[in-house]
């Protein structure tokens, strides 16, 4: 005897597939979703846990940097000077604007806007490393660099990196732009033993970092990619054109 049809039986095979592509479609999306929670918890682990090192810095440490010490003659004239370090520490208001505009411009063009790390500047970076195939492009902020050369953070290493960007993240949070600008441009290797904007002025232009001009300050901004092979002393034609692209 002939079984009976009915509609529902005729609908049983299209819903099942309608299932099969639902769960194909939300698979990978499901799949997604959980990695990107287990890459956010790693990720909060893992800057809990550099921010905890970075905390241990004695960010005091940043004011405290070597300088000359000036023998002046009897009539108060300059006749010499007693240094490890050739420095001249001066405070934000007697550096030239251009200076600071210059050094912006060479270095961390987003200096007034990140918290101490350029995010936009990693990926940038990592791009056009990833692309070149060796690494061609850094992202370290001013505050990074401040941090680094004041902490003696050189190894090159990935966790040394991510130490770095949570001690300039601390950094913002204690000092103001300018001063951070300041610490920086006091700190500061110029090349020809010359450390800070003031020594570095005096000492390749004969002028105050107050009184440089647009084009002094490009040349003093361009060293800080390479301060000896792109000295105005031993290779102008270089230090030309480093001025000329800032």
């Amino acid at each position: 005897m002939p079984r009976n049809k009915y509609s529902w039986d005729e609908d049983k095979r299209p819903r099942r597939k309608r299932r099969l592509w639902v769960w194909l479609l939300l698979a990978p999306l499901l799949l997604l979703v959980s990695a990107g929670a287990v890459g956010a918890i790693l990720a909060f682990l893992v800057q809990s846990e550099f921010v905890r090192k970075a905390d241990e810095f004695d960010l005091d440490r940043l004011e405290r940097m070597e300088s000359a010490s000036m023998i002046y003659d009897r009539k108060g004239d300059l006749i010499g000077k007693i240094f490890i370090q050739n420095r001249d520490p001066i405070t934000y208001d007697r550096i030239s604007p251009l200076l600071v505009q210059a050094v912006m411009s060479a270095e961390d063009q987003r200096f007034r806007e990140h918290d101490g790390v350029d995010y936009w500047g990693v990926v940038r970076a990592a791009i056009a490393n990833w692309s070149a195939g060796r690494i061609r492009q850094g992202a370290s902020t001013i505050t990074q660099q401040l941090a680094r050369n004041s902490f003696d953070l050189k190894e090159r290493t990935y966790k040394r990196k991510l130490l770095e960007m949570a001690l300039a993240q601390r950094i913002e949070k204690k000092f103001s732009k300018d001063k951070i600008m300041e610490l920086y441009l006091n700190r500061v290797y110029f090349g020809g033993g010359l450390y800070g904007a003031e020594a570095a002025a005096r000492g390749y232009f004969g002028v105050s970092a107050t009184d440089l001009t647009a084009a002094q300050a490009a040349v003093l901004a361009g060293l800080l990619k390479s301060p000896n092979s792109l000295s105005p002393w031993t290779n102008p034609e270089l230090s030309k054109a480093s001025r000329d692209y800032v």
